[in-house]
């Protein structure tokens, strides 16, 4: 990295010292006294050269900082901002990411890296609108119940297994019941989904390092928080503007839904999305209302080509057939799950996947197979109607 024109803007002349002595020779700073967010812009408009801008940001300037972070990467949405400040107290570092930095540098700390660091920060930010996109991966029921969650984050640490290294996969829980994911994960949530819509426009990747919630895996996950109480106040609109941000960021993003969110809103998500499961049992209550919800989808023309149905802990002869509902609701067959119930209960109470605590499940199995098929892009053909029987009569 050579050659680098940067603003700094800080009370403390130190702080130019230090970048200037840690940046070499090639580094080529101005300083800025404390002004107003509209002064920088203004500075940067009138600057003939500007790769970069460090604003000092610590406890007793936080709110003015981050203000001023804000605004300038709102005008100016490729110029990478970084933050600067005596420590790394985890709270300043999350609001000045949360307000659009792209990384935080402690004074006098990481010298001999800080070219590096500051080097990786400005590729991101000429990279991030050409990044590869990922895949998207939609799990929804017209019956909310824990197992929409308890298939997706299998679905995702199963593709998060067939993954390159380096790249990654995030699991966004927005289904009921909410904070599913994050309990049977054992994942606390300083941050949750909430916050990541919230923060839709300054989602980039290091924010997700900073800020996302991590499973011991590797895997990143969202969840709504377990102790919303009503409505969930989130934005669906903001929401379906992230998840496209996201396939710019992780290799496979899994998102679950149910009917208890707008049609237009899983319209929007399904149209978008590489493949969608609708998840069932055999039971005539979920069949029924996957039935009406798959009926309000296609009154809104939702595009349902790339949709299929998986149906959930199935077991011979004590519900619908796997084949006959497919039939019913004009879905191809995906998946049928089978597997011991008492394993999926430890698991869900033991904070631990099934892929650790029964890792010779069939369920394990048949998840890593469904992951291949989507992932693979594969999957089964639409099934033909047939005479239906007593049980398919009380679906109709």
């Amino acid at each position: 990295m050579n050659d680098v024109h940067g603003l700094v803007v800080t009370e403390d002349p130190a702080y130019m010292d230090w970048l200037e002595a840690a940046l070499g020779g090639g580094a080529r700073l101005r300083l800025a006294q404390p002004i107003q967010a509209d002064e920088l812009i203004e500075l940067v408009q009138g600057s003939q050269r500007a790769d970069v801008v460090f604003v000092q940001v610590e406890q007793a300037t936080l709110a003015s900082r981050c203000g001023m972070i804000e605004a300038l990467t709102e005008r100016y949405a490729d110029l990478p901002v970084v933050g600067v400040g005596p420590q790394g107290d985890p709270e300043v570092v999350l609001a000045a990411m949360r307000s659009g930095a792209r990384d935080f540098f402690v004074l006098n700390r990481d010298d001999a890296q800080l070219k590096d660091l500051l080097g990786k920060v400005m590729r991101r930010s000429v990279n991030n609108r050409a990044a590869t996109q990922g895949k998207l991966f939609s799990v929804l029921s017209g019956h909310p119940y824990d197992g929409v969650a308890f298939l997706a984050q299998h679905l995702a640490l199963a593709c998060h297994e067939r993954q390159a290294a380096g790249e990654r996969v995030v699991l966004v829980d927005a289904s009921a019941p909410v904070g599913a994911s994050a309990v049977y994960l054992n994942i606390s949530q300083p941050y949750n989904l909430l916050d990541a819509v919230n923060d839709m426009g300054r989602c980039d990747q290091t924010l997700v390092e900073t800020a996302f919630p991590k499973h011991s895996s590797g895997m990143y996950v969202l969840s709504l928080p377990e102790d919303l109480m009503g409505p969930s106040r989130l934005n669906h609109d903001e929401l379906v503007k992230l998840l496209e941000v996201f396939r710019s960021l992780f290799a496979v993003t899994v998102v679950t839904l149910d009917s208890t969110q707008p049609v237009d809103f899983l319209t929007s998500v399904i149209g978008q999305s590489d493949r969608s499961i609708v998840l069932s049992d055999q039971s005539v209550l979920k069949s029924r209302h996957n039935k009406y919800l798959l009926r309000s989808l296609r009154m809104e023309n939702c595009d349902l080509s790339h949709t299929g149905l998986v149906v959930d802990n199935y077991r011979r002869r004590l519900g619908l057939e796997p084949t006959h509902l497919a039939e019913l609701l004009e879905l191809p067959l995906l998946a049928t799950l089978v597997g011991q119930g008492v394993n999926r209960i430890q698991a869900m109470n033991s904070g631990e996947s099934m892929f650790e605590t029964a890792p010779k499940d069939s369920y394990c199995k048949d998840m890593r197979s469904l992951a291949q098929i989507l992932l693979g892009g594969g999957g089964k053909k639409t099934v033909t109607a047939s005479e239906p029987g007593l049980l398919a009569r009380l679906f109709s």
